[in-house]
């Protein structure tokens, strides 16, 4: 079950909000995946996935802001690539898209700040790791 509903993305990241219907359950999940777990690390993803009471103010106050826009940032990232729109309406899509990304990192920041003030002990910040040159992090 996503730990954010469509509603709640409307009322977080939209000033105008959008069909639900358009904010599949399968798009908040792939934005949990691609950027939530990353962040907070495993371990901390699951436990708050078996003990959700102990951090509500962790999902409440940074986990939902941020999850809000990474989703919008992945639903607008599929409309500019559609092809059938014209240039003006692909230019204002990707100032949608570009805006939505600089809002999620600023969560994200937000995020990472609350988890490093110790208050989360399964909480380990990833460590990064060349390999063959390449950085990947390693959790």
């Amino acid at each position: 079950m996503p730990l954010i509903t469509a509603t709640e993305i409307n009322i977080i990241a939209f000033s105008t909000p959008i069909d639900p219907a358009l904010i599949l359950d399968e798009i908040i999940n792939a934005a949990e995946n691609k950027f939530i777990i990353p962040a907070i690390t495993k371990p901390v993803y699951d436990d708050l996935s078996v003990h959700p009471g102990i951090y509500t103010t962790l999902i409440a106050d940074y986990i939902k802001p941020y999850l809000a826009y990474c989703v919008k940032f992945l639903l607008y990232s599929q409309y500019l690539n559609e092809s059938s729109a014209d240039a003006t309406i692909l230019q204002q899509r990707g100032e949608t898209v570009n805006e939505s990304n600089t809002i999620s990192q600023v969560k994200r920041t937000l995020l990472i700040n609350h988890l490093l003030s110790g208050i989360y002990p399964q909480y380990v910040s990833p460590v990064k790791k060349r390999i063959t040159g390449f950085l990947i992090n390693k959790k």
